[in-house]
């Protein structure tokens, strides 16, 4: 287990803008700061997904404790000007994230342990408290339950009686109903002296924590930072030495017995899906994001917590981490039948609807072709060429041949054989900010990375007819052209590296990280000099300890940080902010050129870091400031980060030093 250091617990700055996360594989999760308090407004108890796995409530918003009169409330609130709070983080010795989120506390001689965990596939929070040592017997344990209901990215100042008129409480079913929404507030407490008393109260105004300071909301985003929180529930624990309770907050029609439900979490929760403890830890974090659409009836994977849903893109790039490396083959075939399913025009959906009858999203031309790679890791780590043949092959040249066609936003391939597709006013690749109408990074025309996917998918599909004797689809002629093809037009003899994008106006030669995809695919149309230089410049310019910078330092456009309201992140997002998902591509490519796992180990202690120190624990973040020291920004728990991370962890048997 790592524990974080006391001082950084004790340290309000840094406690409330670190993080940990839970999450139940239906799209509901908790999730605090290390300190126990509440710094954004996606943090609670309870936010469930009302539409698995998206339209996302707080309900349970936090339960706040008092150990024999010594409040642990670390939340922050606005008094007049000042900023006001209990500190009760100065009780905090020790916090590990591992197997679940725990925290211990020492008030005088008393030492309680909290830990907290959500059941599977079921919106129901649990916290266990259990009172290890005490000067006496017995301590007084008070826990105050406070709630809001309302969607998980929105705030309310303070609560009035308007907000509150409809909530209702029925203490004999131990619920607060709202919303349409009936939360249950169960406490238990199993052992053989312990004891409870509960009571509800009415929903009122003057039970409410209002102006709640939400630091992270603030600085990173811009966002108005106060909110409310209406105490309903109060109950009061003698807790023995030795003993536990149990604290259980549900949207289930029943309470479920928490001490049960605590021993099957820790049992999933201390199943080793790699014998390196790094990989094992990201493994866990990586199946946090695994959940069921109830759209179509499928697992998929969450393109990262606190806000964001589920992207085609996303999700074929974080399948093999996320799926592959856990063993986890009958997840990695559903998802891969689900898109093979919604398959239009030669295009995968790069969005599914959060309802059914809406409609689908078709408007990435990336997505598709990071289909063929992950069903390229698919065999790679499974062998199943019979379920590639029997379900999916078909679909693949269809892809193909639509591309060869023509489909939407204009999608081709072009007389060179590349491909093509958008315009000044699209963004169909990954880097795909539109700002009022303006596209921050227009990439239309031919982009790098799309026709390097382009040229590995044909010499896979090639691959395919041969292992199949499908001698009618050959695509020999066709994989050479395109290998001539790129190289001639976006080999940049001057820097020695790769164009980005060239479109019917310009060739665009800004250094970005997309060319690295070049090199790392399992069919590069790169031979092995270029692929030596390519890195050779992608290290120098784009590489930090965290992942790869969306544009090199020198470039006019360059923007070093990321943060402030939407539009100065907009201008950012893929300006030279710092990307993790590519750091997966880079670790490829320096195995393919160098053949050094030591070097590769290295190249990823920052990342390892990370994980165990910083913002989102046992997470890795979506974003990070371009300019050292790289500061975590943006989605604390992204997919694609953390299964890029495992992936090629994994792949190579890197032992990742501290």
């Amino acid at each position: 287990m790592r524990a974080l250091p006391a001082a950084m617990l004790h340290d309000r700055t840094l406690g409330n803008k670190t993080e940990c996360l839970v999450t139940n594989g239906t799209g509901s999760f908790a999730s605090l700061a290390i300190n126990g308090g509440l710094s954004r407004k996606f943090h609670g108890l309870l936010i469930h997904a009302a539409v698995p796995p998206m339209d996302r409530m707080l309900t349970w918003h936090g339960c706040i404790e008092r150990l024999d009169g010594h409040s642990l409330d670390a939340r922050c609130w606005l008094s007049g000007n000042d900023v006001a709070g209990d500190a009760g983080e100065r009780y905090l010795t020790h916090f590990c994230a591992t197997p679940l989120p725990t925290w211990l506390y020492q008030v005088g001689g008393s030492l309680l342990q909290k830990e907290l965990f959500m059941v599977q596939g079921q919106d129901t929070t649990v916290i266990r408290y259990t009172l290890l040592s005490a000067p006496t017997q017995s301590v007084t344990l008070n826990l105050a339950n406070y709630v809001h209901f309302r969607p998980a990215g929105e705030h309310c100042q303070k609560l009035s009686a308007h907000n509150i008129q409809d909530w209702a409480v029925h203490a004999a079913q131990h619920c607060v109903q709202a919303m349409g929404t009936s939360l249950r507030l169960d406490c238990q407490t199993p052992g053989e002296r312990s004891h409870q008393r509960c009571h509800w109260l009415a929903p009122c105004v003057d039970q409410q924590c209002h102006d709640l300071l939400y630091a992270i909301e603030l600085e990173d985003q811009g966002y108005p930072q106060r909110d409310s929180s209406l105490k309903i529930h109060q109950a009061n624990i003698d807790l023995y030495v030795g003993e536990s309770c149990y604290m259980v907050g549900t949207l289930a029609e029943h309470c479920p017995d928490g001490s049960i439900e605590y021993q099957r979490t820790l049992t999933r929760r201390e199943q080793r899906y790699h014998p390196n403890d790094f990989a094992n830890d990201l493994a866990h974090s990586a199946l946090q994001l695994v959940a069921d659409r109830e759209s179509v009836q499928s697992k998929t994977i969450l393109a990262g917590f606190p806000w964001f849903g589920d992207w085609g893109r996303d999700t074929m790039i974080a399948l093999p981490g996320m799926t592959l490396v856990t063993g986890q083959f009958d997840i990695a075939r559903s998802i891969l039948k689900t898109f093979a399913y919604y398959l239009n025009g030669g295009m995968l959906p790069n969005k599914f609807p959060d309802r059914r009858g809406d409609d689908l999203k078709y408007n990435s031309i990336d997505a598709t072709l990071w289909f063929f790679w992950a069903i390229q890791q698919y065999i790679e780590y499974s062998g199943d060429w019979d379920f590639v043949q029997a379900e999916l092959y078909d679909d693949l040249k269809d892809i193909i041949h639509a591309h060869q066609r023509g489909t939407r936003y204009g999608i081709s391939m072009a007389d060179d054989g590349l491909i093509q597709g958008g315009d000044s006013d699209t963004q169909l690749t990954w880097m795909d900010v539109q700002f009022d109408g303006y596209a921050v990074t227009p990439r239309y025309g031919k982009a790098v990375e799309i026709n390097a996917l382009w040229y590995n998918a044909l010499c896979f599909a090639q691959q395919c007819s041969d292992r199949f004797e499908d001698h009618a689809s050959q695509y020999q002629a066709l994989m050479r052209t395109v290998k001539s093809s790129f190289q001639t037009l976006f080999w940049n003899d001057t820097l020695q590296c790769l164009y980005d994008c060239v479109t019917p106006e310009q060739t665009i030669d800004d250094v970005r990280c997309n060319q690295i995809i070049a090199v790392s695919l399992p069919y590069s149309p790169l031979d092995p000099a270029q692929q030596a230089a390519v890195l050779q410049v992608v290290h120098q310019q784009l590489y930090t300890p965290v992942g790869l910078r969306s544009l090199s330092t020198g470039h006019s456009d360059y923007r070093g940080q990321y943060y402030g309201a939407l539009r100065e992140r907009d201008l950012a997002y893929h300006q030279g902010t710092v990307w993790a998902w590519p750091m997966g591509a880079f670790i490829d490519a320096v195995m393919k050129v160098h053949n050094d796992p030591v070097l590769a180990a290295q190249l990823l202690t920052g990342l390892k870091h990370h994980f165990y120190h910083e913002a989102g624990i046992q997470g890795v973040s979506e974003v990070f400031d371009g300019d050292a020291p790289h500061k975590a920004r943006g989605c604390f728990h992204q997919a694609w980060s953390v299964a890029e991370c495992l992936r090629v962890v994994s792949q190579y048997g890197l032992e990742v030093p501290d």
